[in-house]
């Protein structure tokens, strides 16, 4: 998982194989050897897959398992609060994110590359602006930036 070099957080370490399975019974999920080995490869595959990248790692491992199944479990996932679907400005594929830590998302229009950003400051001035203007009739408790632009390489920032 590609992470920015000046506001980077814990990186994601992927869950064993029993975890996984007590992570998905603990979510009301049965723990079938499918939904396990689809899990175990969005945790294990870098960046934020698509449904289909996830679908070719499972491939290795399980003939058996379609397209529409790893959808499916994504989506059961993504509904337990396991994993959290990510936002592309081009709205093309689905994106999967396993690392449910509290981040933001960086998305480079050149490298199509999802990069994850973690800045403590930004989210206190977020909670501070909506403590004193508020939303009429919300209350919020989570929030998530998705940031579009290009990523400058090391020679123009020179």
């Amino acid at each position: 998982m590609s992470h920015s070099t000046d506001n980077t957080h814990l990186p994601f370490t992927p869950p064993t194989r029993s975890r996984l399975r007590e992570l998905l019974v603990q979510a009301g999920l049965r723990a079938t050897q499918q939904r396990i080995l689809i899990l175990e490869s969005l945790t294990q595959l870098s960046g934020h897959p698509t449904a289909e990248q996830v679908h070719r790692a499972v491939l290795g491992a399980s003939s058996s398992i379609s397209l529409g199944t790893v959808y499916k479990a994504l989506d059961s996932f993504v509904a337990a609060g396991l994993t959290k679907r990510v936002a592309v400005a081009e709205g093309a594929s689905r994106r999967y994110d396993a690392d449910c830590s509290e981040h933001h998302h960086l998305f480079c229009t050149d490298t199509q590359e999802i990069i994850d950003y973690c800045d403590p400051q930004l989210d206190a001035l977020i909670r501070d602006f909506f403590a004193t203007r508020g939303l009429r009739n919300f209350q919020p408790t989570s929030f998530s930036l998705h940031i579009t632009g290009s990523r400058r390489d090391a020679q123009r920032n020179e």
